[in-house]
């Protein structure tokens, strides 16, 4: 669940619109790129979603079929292993006694403290956590409450169809590197972003609906507003989107130069935006279009 919080954290965005009314053959958040060796297929990932939304459309597995090679942020078995596991006590939580309520201040602590009681918790549960992995567990097990599960994720319902096929699947960077992300983040940063994912929550039902509304109907400029949001937050937002893209780029072209399609599984906000994937792509010619 580590990864999915750059997803849902949405920084003080505006609630998204309502629903709309979903046209006959609305697009969806995948894209063809094709350039003069080969064709890949972009999809945005919902990282969490319910049993009830599946089968997904049709013509995610018609792309999904084409493909030979399938490519996620992560290789998702890895993030049980034990070695991956071990990274994440050793990075997820403090081993030198410091717990949050001595790394955070007074007034923040306390609080965290309210949000964490509001929300059925004590903070004392998570006090060994450091502010990003206390984030982190809390907003998983507030969509756990909702129904919402890593284990009905696009990215992990492709995973499995994948290793089903027998294709060759590989990983755009490894469990350590995710975690680093945000272990890395400054101090006043994982402050605010406990903070700040301790009231999104207070809200994650509706969020978490009009999210997965955009993402159904193919409604780009919905997904994008939550890009904005997170651009309030430069440090946050280039760890999480910004620098991932641009170290996932030369894999892709790679894959661009390939004789045989390949179906790429990410984040759907590292799509979006003037940053985002398919901008770049754009930019260096070759032709993008959503399906």
């Amino acid at each position: 669940m580590l990864w999915l919080v750059s997803v849902w954290w949405c920084g003080g965005a505006p609630v998204l619109a309502g629903a709309q009314e979903v046209p006959a053959q609305s697009p969806h958040i995948l894209w063809k790129v094709q350039s003069s060796h080969n064709t890949i297929y972009l999809l945005g990932s919902i990282h969490v979603l319910q049993e009830k939304h599946y089968p997904l459309d049709q013509q995610l597995y018609e792309a999904f079929n084409q493909a030979s090679m399938v490519m996620f942020e992560v290789d998702l078995d890895g993030l049980t292993s034990p070695l991956s596991q071990f990274q994440i006590l050793t990075k997820g939580l403090y081993l030198n006694g410091q717990n949050l309520q001595r790394v955070l201040s007074p007034d923040n602590y306390e609080a965290a403290k309210a949000n964490f009681a509001q929300l059925g918790f004590n903070i004392e549960n998570f006090h060994r956590m450091k502010p990003w992995m206390a984030a982190t567990a809390v907003t998983a097990l507030e969509l756990q409450k909702l129904g919402f599960e890593s284990a009905w994720g696009v990215d992990r319902h492709f995973f499995e169809k994948a290793k089903e096929a027998g294709k060759d699947i590989q990983g755009l960077e490894s469990v350590e590197f995710q975690l680093g992300l945000f272990d890395n983040l400054s101090p006043s940063i994982q402050e605010l972003f406990l903070l700040q994912s301790l009231e999104d929550l207070k809200n994650i039902e509706a969020r978490i609906k009009e999210m997965v509304d955009a993402w159904t109907q193919g409604n780009v400029k919905d997904l994008e507003r939550v890009l904005e949001g997170m651009r309030e937050y430069p440090e946050l937002f280039q760890a999480l989107v910004v620098s991932r893209n641009q170290t996932w780029l030369p894999q892709i072209e790679k894959a661009l130069q390939q004789s045989k399609p390949v179906f790429i599984v990410v984040g759907t906000l590292h799509l979006l935006g003037k940053e985002g994937l398919l901008t770049v792509l754009k930019e260096r010619g070759y032709a993008v279009e959503q399906l």
